[in-house]
């Protein structure tokens, strides 16, 4: 008997899952330490499992992966191509250094390169032990289960998102333990199967692993029964958040933030659903002094107010008409010690008695029971938002600057080591400019119209003599909210307009409607920061630089202003609802006949393109199963069809050659040049009958003695339908 090893394509389709699973461990190193060449890595991988099953000898195999390493080495740290002797004299200075470092046992002094040859030998010892599992020992489940906990232990632990690999890592560990189990199957009962038996055995468990799959994703699911565990445990360490040194973090709120920049993952964790009218953005503190690189709070200053449940709160913003009073219930789903509130907030009530600490300095409202710390989990805020009078706003000049008390001093510091042209730039936007509301506009649109991109990704951290600000406005012009809000702060105050960078969520998904109220879902993804700037006279208002961004102070025109005008200076805090449809009655009232069967034919096809290809798809899947399964179904629809057939001679003759095909698919070939008769001899002696003796006789007859009226089809018909169903065993 032939082993299934030997089977190249299967062994093939091994390898190339197992390729994918070491993918799967090679993506969050790569994402967490900021590691780039990740094609490179893989073509190694590629390459270890592909001499791994040519079953190239180790004497081959070991000198070209050590070429490739150097290559490797030199094409990353020299950016030469080719071996150059430069390249390889640059080699081997690093090389002597390391040896040094290590007899020396001075760790800290080796270099990336000897980093990444340690990596690469990690690889290589990875893709030897993954070999011999597939190849020898015919199970994988210890590597699969390592690599479920590796992500789930990173997804839950660490800034990496690992929610799409979990399930890559689940169909793929599937389909490996079924291929290797039908493997150690057909060894251990020693039975050969071609090609074509082992693709009718593996097409079924591709089919059931995707039906599975998509059944699991597509079908509507429960939220988490037990609490995420995870937000307590970072709430216990002072460096929630992104801290210094960071590259690549977790989106989502948290209390250190001197060192800005480096890219975010996004996590939707929830944090807390909120109960309004219509959506709000969610303050929690502001910061004053830039460093550069961040944001600080200056320390001791400011001043502490006590309130109780239902006590008028005096923040920084008066809130608005009385008459538009509204209240939000806020359910938390993460604990802080804190409470999270609109703008225009008047008094907060929760079911318990407690203290709120509303500091002047950060404009942060605290909680406490009893004077210790407390995390609410429910409580009801009753606000009106804030308007501004634009006639209000129009009189604000640099004259009015120049009376404002010491107390807005901290919010116009700026670093000495600020770029001039940080300066220029500004004082550039808002050269046509008379008034600060203007310029502070100005400002907060310069950035949807200058070139700038948000994202997420690939964002870098400032250097060490790099100005956070000036990275973003004159090399990268690419980030999120952090590099907007921050660049606005910086370049408002660069025109002596007082200024802070504001921390909290925006108004969060919409997650249903319930009569006049809202109900959205604030998640880590909706962390974000804006910019409050202070108008003389006014006082402190909201404005958003971020591009996607709608969040903005409400203003009230008080003046007669022109169209265009209006439009320039009017921001609405979120995009107007869409006009509804007209309904067919009132299409046919207007005089619109509608469009026409083919152009709502089209739109069909173009509203569910994605539908109608899956729908393809797995009809032509189906079809393929049906075809090759059809040795299964056939008979059930053969032997009525040659029973409404009728007999006579040419019935029978068609029914017999039908008979040949079907024992054929069923497995019980008739060998080159066996005669009919020995062949029916082999058919009734594997079946136990002589129904196969009896009709081959009678084909005979009719074919080759020409006494085609000895044929008689009914009463042949019971033998030839017994060996019909005998194939669908």
């Amino acid at each position: 008997m032939t082993s299934i090893r030997k089977n190249r394509w299967f062994m093939a389709g091994l390898y190339v899952l197992v390729f994918f699973l070491l993918a799967e461990w090679l993506t969050p190193v790569m994402t967490l330490t900021a590691t780039a060449y990740k094609p490179l890595f893989l073509m190694f991988i590629g390459m270890g499992l592909l001499m791994a099953l040519l079953k190239v000898d180790w004497r081959i195999s070991g000198p070209l992966k050590l070429i490739y390493i150097l290559w490797f080495i030199i094409y990353v740290y020299t950016g030469e191509v080719f071996f150059t002797s430069e390249a390889l004299a640059f080699v081997w200075q690093d090389t002597e250094t390391n040896i040094s470092a290590l007899f020396s046992q001075n760790w800290a002094q080796t270099t990336d390169i000897f980093r990444t040859v340690l990596f690469f030998a990690l690889l290589w010892m990875a893709v030897y032990l993954i070999h011999y599992w597939v190849s020898f020992r015919l199970s994988i489940f210890l590597f699969y289960l390592l690599t479920v906990v590796f992500i789930a232990v990173l997804d839950t632990f660490s800034p990496y998102t690992g929610n799409t690999a979990i399930i890559r890592i689940m169909v793929i560990g599937l389909l490996l333990a079924g291929l290797l189990h039908l493997a150690r199957w057909t060894e251990r009962h020693h039975i050969e199967l071609s090609s074509d038996k082992i693709a009718a055995s593996v097409i079924p468990l591709f089919i059931m692993i995707a039906a599975s799959t998509a059944f699991a994703l597509y079908l509507p699911k429960t939220g988490p029964v037990w609490p995420d565990p995870v937000p307590y445990i970072t709430s216990l360490s002072s460096q929630a958040g992104s801290g210094p040194g960071s590259t690549v973090g977790r989106i989502g709120y948290g209390v250190n933030d001197s060192q800005l920049g480096g890219s975010f993952i996004g996590d939707s964790s929830p944090v807390f659903q909120a109960e309004v009218t219509s959506g709000q953005y969610w303050k929690v503190e502001s910061k004053d002094i830039y460093t550069t690189k961040g944001w600080e709070l200056t320390e001791n200053v400011g001043d502490s107010y006590l309130y109780e449940n239902g006590d008028f709160i005096a923040t920084d913003f008066t809130p608005g008409d009385p008459e538009e009073q509204d209240t939000a219930l806020l359910s938390m789903d993460q604990d802080f010690p804190f409470v999270l509130y609109p703008y225009g907030t008047e008094s907060i009530v929760m079911d318990t008695e407690l203290d709120y600490q509303y500091n002047s300095a950060d404009q942060r409202i605290e909680t406490y029971r009893q004077g210790d710390v407390y995390e609410p989990e429910v409580y009801e805020i009753t606000y009106s938002e804030p308007t501004f009078s634009l006639t209000a706003l129009r009189e604000t000049s640099d004259a009015d600057l120049a009376e404002l008390p010491a107390e807005f001093d901290r919010y116009l510091q700026l670093p000495a080591e600020l770029p001039q042209r940080v300066r220029n730039l500004a004082a550039e936007i808002t050269a046509s400019s008379t008034t600060i509301y203007d310029k502070t506009r100005d400002i907060e649109r310069y950035f949807s119209n200058a070139g700038f991109e948000y994202s997420q990704q690939d964002i870098p951290v400032p250097t060490e003599n790099q100005d956070y600000v000036d990275q973003f406005l004159f090399e990268t012009k690419r980030g999120y909210c952090d590099n907007f809000s921050t660049s606005m702060v910086v370049m408002l105050r660069s025109l002596d307009i007082p200024a802070r960078w504001v921390k909290g969520f925006n108004e969060g998904e919409l997650l249903e409607t319930d009569g006049e109220r809202d109900i959205y879902q604030i998640t880590n993804n909706n962390a974000h920061s804006w910019v409050e700037a202070y108008m003389p006279d006014v006082g402190w208002m909201l404005f958003e630089p971020t591009i996607g961004f709608t969040g903005s102070s409400a203003v009230e025109f008080d003046v007669e202003v022109d169209a265009a005008e209006r439009d320039e200076h009017e921001m609405p805090d979120r995009p107007e609802p869409p006009k509804p449809e007209e309904t067919e009655g009132e299409a046919a009232a207007s005089g619109n006949a509608g469009p026409s069967i083919w152009s709502r034919f089209n739109a069909f096809l173009d509203e569910n393109r994605s539908e109608i290809g899956w729908g393809f798809i797995g009809l032509a899947l189906l079809t393929a199963i049906f075809y090759k399964v059809r040795q299964k179904w056939l008979p059930v629809v053969l032997i009525p069809y040659y029973r409404l057939r009728g007999g006579g001679t040419p019935a029978f003759e068609k029914a017999y050659l039908r008979l040949l095909k079907q024992l054929d698919l069923y497995g019980i070939k008739r060998r080159e040049g066996q005669t009919l008769k020995s062949y029916a001899s082999y058919i009734d002696t594997f079946f136990g009958t002589k129904d196969m003796t009896r009709l081959t006789n009678a084909y005979e007859q009719s074919i080759y003695g020409g006494h085609t009226d000895a044929v008689e089809w009914r009463e042949l018909q019971e033998s030839w339908e017994n060996l019909i169903k005998q194939t669908t065993g």
